[in-house]
């Protein structure tokens, strides 16, 4: 009997312990209204002060819901003796005292008073169970570390009256995801206000809001994008603000206010493109330093300095599009260790190269400094490069300078060559096309400057060619030195025959991407005879010319001088007009060979020989080339393994002329 009563007696405890407890209390004397330490669940009706919320954090350890709405915190002066911050400390009126519900792990749910204005330092540091917190439309400060460490927080809404966020206020939120900041007046954010919140990846920035503190979302690894809302005032992006974070894509047009961005603030993100608008005005160091996935940048032309770091390690950019026209300082270490680029170029207004600021570029093969004067170098400025076999080119009244300069003097300097200067005339405008296409075409060499027609620098003369003139002489912005780039396009043709001794060869193209121009070489058997080319309403502003060029009977050569692609994705191409001295069989073949297809950004494309029969309708063989950059095995016709496991793009650089099999695939290297 007395076991039962026992029982009975504990099963009651419980059910009490679980049961809410309200009370309405006067300042400073809570803990005289609540006789159950042990409660899960508190309604404070009154005033209350830091004395009360001592007591619930030291005394009420299995709180899980506390109810504040109709409570009212008023001021308090500490003293020596009340066991709050030690000394004299005023606790202001209307606001979550210091450290005032810390390290209240069970706590999971919180209604502050309807009438809060602040929260003050550390006032909810640690409260790992709290999942949500609604901000009352009174509030106006949010303090340093006020949420920090609060790991089961979801969602976070900062709206209403809100001006300041503290330093660290959400700081190690690491279950918080989604982050609304849309104050109705401007609002600063503190340093570190939302950092290491790891799985943060939906954050919507306000028009008022001012101001990113420094390291205000470091370490948010989960945060792809910033949504800014229309109208933006954003002005600054401290230090850090967005170091080791998720960032792949950051849109700072929506932000036309912003002037400044701070030192490694974006800094080993995964940023894959990045456009800095002209209405930035300062950088700080280490911008994007290590943000290895970036391979597309923009800079303004206005930019006249590259900040110490800045671009360090970022060695996937395309081209060199930190080097901009007005450019005067590159600073220490500023393009360090991209070691993808063969050629550089100094532009004309560089007075100054930092320390190590091209270090590690170890496939250099060429710089054009366009300086009259040698530059001014900082130590070891081409450390990891061996200066000896790479080419300086400078202007012909400069020579002296840069032979005597130190470093510039270890290179192999030389007289630059105007790049798409075919002819040699200190200028490049339609006569170096034209001399381009005649060589190319017709094999013409009279007038040409045969070291200058491979304008792509690619290591060939080639259709790109032609296109890269055009686009210096139309001002279009260049693309690094074009790479061969395998995709899956079907080239056929229609074979329509007209008659024994003459027929007409109507070649198809279904395109997976934009071209601009093509070329290839024609043999035939020697009965046969190539008429002419017309090209279909698909190359609408295009030009197509035949020719003799180095020892092929036939070379035709298509492009356009506004570089327009060809209209559409599928269809008749071009008709070749083809006679023959007796009568056409089935056995008659054509072979195109040298296929080249560019794109305006100078890019080639290209695949093997391919062969057409002349009679009856047949399908030239498909061109295979993969539309992603995979990595390959290299191998020479030997069977032997060259190179492992490399993109296909950098497959056969470097490499001797000859066949080799990469990714299964026949390439030839000339």
């Amino acid at each position: 009997m007395g076991k039962k009563v026992f029982l009975l007696a504990l099963l009651l405890a419980t059910v009490l312990h679980v049961q809410a407890v309200t009370v309405t209390s006067t300042a400073g004397k809570l803990s005289t209204k609540i006789t159950d330490h042990g409660a899960t669940a508190l309604t404070v009706n009154g005033t209350i002060d830091a004395r009360d919320f001592l007591f619930i954090s030291d005394e009420m350890y299995n709180l899980k819901t506390l109810n504040l709405t109709n409570a009212t915190i008023v001021a308090y002066n500490s003293t020596l003796t009340d066991r709050l911050l030690p000394g004299e400390y005023h606790y202001a009126a209307n606001t979550m005292p210091f450290c005032a519900l810390a390290g209240m792990v069970k706590l999971n749910t919180v209604n502050l008073p309807s009438n809060l204005t602040a929260i003050d330092y550390g006032a909810f540091a640690g409260c790992s169970g709290i999942t949500a917190i609604n901000l009352p439309s009174s509030l106006l400060t949010i303090g340093d570390d006020a949420f920090n460490s609060c790991t089961s927080l979801t969602q976070v809404s900062i709206v209403g009256a809100i001006n300041h966020v503290g330093s660290k206020a959400f700081i190690h939120c690491s279950n918080l995801t989604t982050l609304v900041i849309n104050p109705t007046g401007k609002i600063t954010i503190g340093d570190e206000a939302f950092a290491d919140c790891k799985m943060l990846n939906n954050v919507t920035i306000g028009a008022t809001v001012t101001s990113l503190g420094n390291g205000t979302f470091t370490e948010c690894k989960a945060l792809k994008k910033i949504n800014f809302m229309p109208g933006s005032k954003l002005e600054d992006i401290g230090d850090m603000a967005f170091y080791h974070s998720g960032i792949e894509e950051l849109d700072l047009e929506y932000t036309p206010h912003l002037k400044h961005l701070g030192a490694w603030a974006l800094a080993r993100t995964k940023l894959k493109e990045f456009t800095l608008p002209a209405h930035v005005k300062s950088l700080d160091e280490g911008t994007l330093f290590y943000s290895y996935q970036l391979s597309k940048l923009e800079l303004p032309s206005t930019l006249t300095y590259l900040p110490d770091y800045m671009l360090a390690g970022c060695n996937q950019i395309k081209g060199m599009p930190f080097m901009t026209h007005n450019m005067g300082n590159i600073g220490d270490f500023a393009i360090f260790n991209q070691s993808q680029h063969r050629n550089i170029t100094v532009p004309q207004r560089v007075y100054y190269i930092g320390t190590h600021a091209m270090s590690g570029l170890k496939h250099l093969q060429e710089i054009t400094s366009e300086p009259l004067q040698a530059p001014e170098l900082g130590n070891n400025v081409w450390a990891g490069i061996n200066p000896s076999q790479v080419k300086l080119s400078v202007k012909e009244e400069s020579l002296d300078d840069y032979q005597a300069a130190l470093q510039w003097q270890d290179f192999l300097v030389g007289v630059a060559q105007l790049r798409g200067d075919v002819n040699s005339d200190g200028y490049v405008n339609i006569l170096d096309a034209i001399s381009e296409r005649r060589f190319l075409a017709e094999g013409i060499t009279e007038g040409i400057n045969l070291n200058r027609t491979d304008v792509t620098g690619n290591g060939r003369t080639d259709v790109a060619d032609i296109v890269a003139i055009y686009n210096i002489i139309n001002g279009v912005r260049l693309a690094d030195h074009p790479i061969n780039l395998w995709f899956d396009d079907d080239l056929e043709s229609l074979g329509t025959k007209t008659a024994p001794r003459k027929a007409k060869i109507e070649i198809s193209l279904n395109n997976t991407i934009n071209y601009t121009a093509f070329q290839f070489d024609i043999i035939t058997p020697s009965h046969i005879t190539i008429d002419g080319a017309t090209l279909s309403s698909r190359g609408l502003g295009h030009e197509i010319y035949t020719g003799q060029a180095e020892n092929v009977p036939y070379r035709l050569v298509c492009f356009s001088p506004a570089s327009d692609d060809f209209e559409g994705y599928n269809g008749l191409l071009l008709t070749l007009n083809i006679s023959s001295t007796q009568n056409l069989s089935n056995n008659d073949y054509i072979t195109l060979r040298r296929i080249y297809f560019a794109d305006n950004q100078e890019n080639v494309y290209y695949d093997n020989n391919i062969n057409v029969n002349i009679i009856g309708i047949s399908a030239i063989d498909t061109i295979t080339i993969d539309n992603e950059d995979q990595p390959v095995d290299v191998y020479n016709t030997q069977g032997q393994l060259l190179r492992q496991n490399i993109s296909s793009s950098q497959a056969t650089n470097g490499l001797p002329a000859g066949i080799y099999i990469v990714g299964g695939k026949k390439v030839i290297v000339r």
